[in-house]
C-alpha cells in the first residue's frame, strides 16, 4: 500500500463579488497549503474490475457520496483504466472546518492514483477531472503551495508566497459551506471591499466576506479573533466558511505560547502549523 499526505488549506483572503445564475458565487480567494495532514494509503491491482473500497472512520461515507470515491469514479472514466482500489482515510482534518479536508482527500487521490498507474492523465486533465467533482479540488491536484482563484475558485494561478506560521482554533461545531453562501448578502461595493488581491503579500487586506453571516450565527468566531489578536497574532481570520480562525505570526515560538492561552480561554482544540513546503507535496 502507498501512503501520501492529504493537506489542509486556509484562506488567506475569501471576496465575494457575484452570485452567478446557476446559484453558486464567483469568487476571489487566496488559497495556501499547510502543514496539517490527514494520510491516505492506496493500494491498486490491475485486474480489470472497477471495484472500490474506502476504509474510513464511521462518520464518514463510504460510497458515491466520498469524494475521494468520485475521484477514483473520475479517474478511471478519464483514463479509461479498469481497475480496483482500497482507498484507506486516515483523517485529522475536521469536517465542515473551512479547511478543505474533503476536497484535498480527492485532489491528492487523482494526484497519487496518476503516480501509481504511470501518468495515465496530462495536468490539464488532472484539473478536469477535479474541478468536475468541486470548486476546491483543482488547487489539491496542483503543486502549488499558494494559488490565486477566480471564477467559482476552481480558476488557479499559482501565487507564491512568503510563508507564515500559523496557530490554528478548531471549535467544537461545523459550519455548512452551503449555508454560509447562501446567507451571504452582496451589497453595494464600498472602499471596504474594493481590493487589489495581489495586495494580500504585503498584508494590505487579510477578510474574509464569509465572516459576518457565519459570527453571526456563531458569535465564538468573533470572540476567537479577538482572542487571537491579544495573544499576540499579527492578524486573525476565518478560513473559508469555517469554522476554523486562524492566527498568524512571525515565528514558532510566538505560536506555541499562543496556543497555551488560547487553549486556557476557548476549551478548544488548537494547532500550531506553518506554510507547506514543495517537498511535502505528493
Amino acid at each position: 500500500m502507498h501512503w501520501f499526505k492529504s493537506p489542509a488549506k486556509i484562506n488567506r483572503f475569501l471576496h465575494i463579488k457575484t452570485k452567478l445564475p446557476n446559484g453558486y458565487h464567483e469568487i476571489v480567494t487566496l488559497f495556501e497549503k499547510i502543514a496539517f495532514f490527514d494520510r491516505l494509503g492506496i493500494e491498486v491491482e490491475d485486474d480489470g474490475k472497477s471495484q472500490t473500497n474506502i476504509a474510513c472512520p464511521d462518520w464518514l461515507p463510504k460510497g458515491p457520496e466520498n469524494l475521494v470515491f468520485q475521484a477514483v469514479d473520475v479517474f478511471r472514466e478519464k483514463s479509461g483504466l479498469n481497475f480496483s482500489v482500497l482507498i484507506e482515510i486516515h483523517k485529522e482534518i475536521p469536517a465542515g472546518a473551512g479547511l478543505g479536508g474533503g476536497s484535498s482527500n480527492c485532489g491528492t487521490t487523482l494526484k497519487a492514483l496518476n503516480n501509481i498507474l504511470g501518468s495515465a492523465l496530462s495536468e490539464n486533465q488532472l484539473f478536469q477531472a477535479a474541478a468536475s467533482i468541486g470548486a476546491d479540488c483543482p488547487f489539491f491536484v496542483s503543486n502549488w503551495i499558494g494559488a490565486l482563484g477566480t471564477g467559482t475558485g476552481a480558476e488557479l494561478e499559482d501565487f507564491p508566497l512568503k510563508p507564515n506560521w500559523y496557530l490554528l482554533v478548531l471549535p467544537d461545531f461545523s459550519v455548512s459551506t452551503r449555508w454560509a453562501y447562501e446567507n451571504f448578502k452582496l451589497t453595494r461595493q464600498s472602499d471596504e471591499t474594493i481590493f487589489e488581491p495581489r495586495k494580500v503579500l504585503s498584508g494590505y487586506k487579510w477578510i474574509n466576506d464569509l465572516e459576518k453571516p457565519v459570527c453571526s450565527r456563531y458569535p465564538a468566531v468573533s470572540r476567537i479573533k479577538s482572542d487571537l489578536l491579544e495573544a499576540g497574532a499579527k492578524r486573525a481570520l476565518m478560513s473559508g466558511s469555517g469554522s476554523t480562525v486562524f492566527g498568524v505570526f512571525d515565528t514558532k515560538q510566538q505560536a506555541l505560547e499562543a496556543r497555551v492561552k488560547l487553549e486556557n480561554k476557548t476549551g478548544y482544540r488548537c494547532l500550531v502549523t506553518r506554510t507547506l513546503e514543495h517537498d511535502e507535496t505528493v
